[in-house]
């Protein structure tokens, strides 16, 4: 190991105290230790956490640095298995946790339905979908949680519709989410079970009655041996509850930067057309994903200087990467004109979000609807007083309420 930057303590970006705004300490890490090492644990893998742009990016591109625990020697998983528990690590076959070749075969059987030309197919359905709920809102009127009443729901409505689940799947599946959120390893575990035997009845009989959706396609890749069962259920709940944070973050996350930034709140309303870049903005400035997925070195790996030794954990950045001035003008400043915008947001190389478009659509369809159809829209709270995550990784506050009306 050589170059391994060293700070006090208290640059450990994981601590919740950072969660509201980690940008000062991230930009306090890039200038005096933009590859720092981190041990939490006596005798536990160090974790290595990089903050440049560049450095960011490398590690996403790098096959040396992956996401498998078992492509590393015995001696090594062993050492990361003894201070990690997972209550979903029977779900955890899907594209997001794999390395190639099985990221590739899975990838490749259910890239179709996530391209371009599908998504945009399904433009007509995630706005009839926000109409919905926001004609739910304005009957209530008052107050608003954008979190509760538009930004968990509308994923749900979503992405069922794509994966061929019914309408009526859709309050277990809200409820499934809303308990893997919970901080609870017993009501996680307890959300993967019920949702494991509620799909395995859906995949019997998407079996018997074929239908031109996501499930069908992999039940029928399932009876040619190209996925197993772990892989065709690790999936769709990957897609259906553990993928759609970004979703959920990208609009509660849109929202408030625009409610705190009024300036580019009324410009977006004077310019309707520039929610597109709005979205992006949001990804860069304040995006739902503080960092990528922990990595693991899979060989001794040189980036920014720092030799990574084989079985420490990498922990890409993404927020700090999204505010590297060497890369971003003015970084931190949101501004929703912003152009070019090469945000990291959505990661980067073969596991860039697979769903980036769907979120992207999504992104623009609520936030797009919401600050146009409530001119008085307003935080009912003071910012400094919502609740965020309690970790870095899903980057969003865990209510979000406002006033539809204004005060």
């Amino acid at each position: 190991m050589t170059g391994a930057a060293t700070v006090e303590r208290s640059f450990d970006p994981t601590h919740p105290r950072h969660c509201p705004d980690p940008h000062p300490l991230l930009h306090r890490m890039r200038a005096r230790a933009p590859v720092y090492r981190h041990v939490y644990r006596d005798g536990g893998p160090a974790t290595w956490y990089l903050t440049r742009y560049a450095d960011v990016q490398r590690a996403l591109l790098d096959p040396d640095v992956g996401r498998q625990l078992d492509r590393l020697p015995d001696e090594l998983a062993a050492a990361h298995r003894r201070y990690d528990f997972d209550p979903l690590a029977a779900l955890r076959r899907n594209v997001f946790h794999l390395d190639p070749p099985d990221h590739t075969r899975l990838r490749r059987l259910i890239a179709p339905v996530f391209s371009a030309r599908t998504v945009a197919a399904i433009d007509r359905t995630v706005r009839r979908a926000v109409g919905q709920l926001l004609d739910a809102a304005a009957a209530a009127g008052g107050e608003l949680d954008v979190i509760e009443a538009l930004a968990l729901p509308l994923p749900v409505m979503v992405v069922a519709d794509l994966v061929g689940l019914p309408d009526g799947d859709q309050p277990l599946l809200r409820r499934w989410s809303a308990m893997v959120r919970s901080r609870d390893s017993a009501v996680i575990r307890q959300a993967g079970v019920e949702f494991v035997g509620h799909l395995d009845a859906r995949i019997e009989e998407r079996r018997r009655h074929p239908a031109d959706d996501l499930l069908s396609r992999l039940v029928e890749a399932e009876d040619s041996d190209l996925i197993d069962r772990a892989e065709l259920t690790s999936t769709v709940f990957q897609l259906l509850l553990a993928g759609d944070e970004t979703s959920v973050n990208l609009v509660g996350n849109g929202v408030l930067e625009l409610l705190r930034h009024p300036d580019q709140l009324a410009r977006l309303r004077a310019q309707p057309r520039l929610v597109d870049s709005a979205v992006e903005e949001v990804m860069r400035f304040n995006g739902p994903v503080g960092h990528a997925r922990p990595l693991y070195a899979l060989a001794d790996v040189r980036i920014g200087g720092s030799v990574i030794p084989r079985g420490d954990v990498v922990v890409p950045m993404l927020l700090a990467a999204n505010r590297d001035p060497a890369v971003f003008e003015e970084p931190d400043v949101f501004d929703i004109g912003r152009s070019p915008n090469r945000h990291l947001g959505f990661g980067h190389g073969i596991h860039f979000c697979l769903g980036a478009a769907l979120a992207r659509m999504q992104g623009r369809a609520a936030i797009g609807a919401l600050v146009h159809r409530f001119p008085g829209l307003a935080l009912a709270v003071d910012a400094a007083e919502l609740d965020w995550t309690p970790e870095l990784f899903l980057h969003g506050v865990n209510r979000l309420p406002v006033l539809l009306e204004g005060r």
